[in-house]
C-alpha cells in the first residue's frame, strides 16, 4: 500500500477560510464573509460534514502548538515534546474514545468519571472539529485538560489533515521518533558534574 497523504496545498480565499466552493467568497463582500466564518467557527458540525482542503505542514506546526504538550502522535505513546498526559493521536480518526490508554493509564480506567456522552464518541472529521472548538461540550461535561478550544476553522481543518497522516500506512510513523532532549537543569547538572 502506497502512502498519500492528504493534499497539503490550501487556496485560502477571502478571509483565510476555504470552507466556501470556490468562487463564492469572491463575491461577498468582506462582512458578509466574516459572518459566515463566524457562522462556521460557532456551531457544532454534524456527521455529514465534508472536510475541506487544508495544509498538512500547517496542521503538524498546529499540533505542536496546541496538542503536543498532553498527546502524543506515536503509536508508543511517546512524547518528544511534553508529557504524556492524554491517549496518543495515532490512528485516532475513525477511533472510539476511550479506546487508547491515558498518559500512564489503562483504557476505560476511569470508571464512572468519564460520562456517557464521552464513551460514545467516534473521531469523525466532524467530532475531531467540534471537539477542538469546545471539548467540554463535546464530551457533556468538564474536561481535565488544559485547553479551552481553538475557535478558527480553518486552523482547526489543517490539524485534522494533519492527523489523517498519523496512521500505519505512513513510513515516516514506522522510524523510531527522536529522542526527547534533556530539561536545561539536567543538561547544567550534566555540565557541573562530568558525568556526561
Amino acid at each position: 500500500v502506497e502512502f498519500k497523504p492528504p493534499e497539503a496545498s490550501t487556496t485560502y480565499v477571502g478571509s483565510r477560510c476555504s470552507l466556501f466552493p470556490s468562487g463564492t467568497l469572491d463575491i461577498m463582500s468582506s462582512a458578509a464573509a466574516q459572518a459566515a466564518k463566524a457562522t462556521l467557527e460557532n456551531r457544532d458540525l454534524d456527521d455529514s460534514w465534508q472536510l475541506p482542503d487544508g495544509n498538512v505542514k500547517r496542521g503538524k506546526a498546529l499540533f505542536k502548538k496546541h496538542c503536543a504538550q498532553c498527546h502524543s502522535m506515536y503509536p508508543d505513546g511517546r512524547n518528544i515534546i511534553g508529557t504524556s498526559q492524554g491517549p496518543t493521536m495515532f490512528n485516532v480518526c475513525g477511533r472510539v474514545s476511550g479506546e487508547e490508554a491515558v498518559g500512564r493509564a489503562r483504557p476505560n480506567e476511569f470508571g464512572d468519571t468519564l460520562n456517557d456522552k464521552s464513551r460514545q464518541v467516534v473521531w469523525t472529521d466532524a467530532a475531531l472539529m467540534n471537539y477542538m472548538r469546545d471539548p467540554s461540550r463535546t464530551s457533556g461535561g468538564p474536561v481535565t485538560m488544559n485547553f479551552e478550544g481553538i475557535k478558527d476553522v480553518q486552523t482547526r481543518v489543517d490539524i485534522v489533515h494533519f492527523l489523517h497522516t498519523l496512521t500505519w500506512d505512513n513510513p515516516a510513523m514506522l522510524e523510531t521518533p527522536p529522542s526527547k532532549q534533556p530539561s536545561i537543569l539536567t543538561t547544567y547538572w550534566r555540565k557541573m558534574t562530568g558525568s556526561g
